[in-house]
């Protein structure tokens, strides 16, 4: 297997060379090799979908020449909204807690054992 894969963004045609640790895991979370490639979108792209820009709109503001995207809009933004969710399944609250500073995290079990 090659150290780095090729990835192209559905949207803009934009190129990611992606080392094989990173390419793998995006297989994994999507399935396959193929669905991968198929859905992959840029950073770049994802960001302005999220903001409600068009397809069209998308490649005119990163200034994309010749490139034809094979999505509809709705589908892009369907990858996108679907990519992103997450579901908290734990009933228990999800808090960040600084690992280096025990006091705090045990203030803030206090506050939440008093709840």
């Amino acid at each position: 297997m090659a150290k780095t894969k090729k990835l192209t963004c559905n949207i803009t045609g934009k190129k990611l060379f992606a080392d094989g640790g990173y390419y793998n895991k995006r297989v994994e979370k999507v399935g396959s090799e193929e669905l991968l490639q198929k859905t992959y979108i840029c950073k770049d792209a994802k960001q302005l979908l999220k903001k409600g820009y068009s397809i069209e709109d998308i490649q005119t503001t990163l200034n994309i020449e010749g490139f034809t995207c094979t999505m509809t809009d709705e589908e892009a933004k369907n990858l996108v909204s679907t990519s992103t969710l997450r579901l908290n399944t734990n009933d228990q609250p999800t808090i960040g807690i600084i690992k280096t500073d025990p006091d705090v995290k045990k203030f803030i079990e206090n506050i939440l054992k008093n709840e």
